[in-house]
């Protein structure tokens, strides 16, 4: 069954993956609506830093995280993604739970 938001009060977070590390050293890095697991110490500063971006964007638009609709989001994401090739974003309607 495709996700479904129950309520504009349901909390939504960004979540950042990177598999990228060879030092075995855990990053994990967490904010008020984001968590930032693994990678390398560039690849993870980087994810930090573009989620941090997303959330200033979005603070621009007046609303919060899980009140923007799919167009905003991905308004948001072609504003501050440098088409990284090995980045990807998912509204999170499109993740099946």
């Amino acid at each position: 069954m495709p996700y479904q938001r129950k309520s504009s009060n349901e909390n939504i977070v960004l979540l950042g993956l990177a598999f990228d590390h060879e030092d075995n050293h855990k990053r994990i890095t967490t904010g008020e609506d984001f968590y930032i697991l693994g990678g390398s110490a560039k690849t993870h500063d980087n994810l930090v830093e573009k989620v941090m971006a997303f959330n200033e964007t979005v603070k621009t638009y007046g609303k919060k995280l899980e009140d923007l609709s799919k167009t905003e989001f991905y308004e948001i994401v072609k504003k501050i993604d440098d088409k990284n090739k090995k980045m990807f974003w998912f509204y999170p309607n499109q993740i099946n739970l």
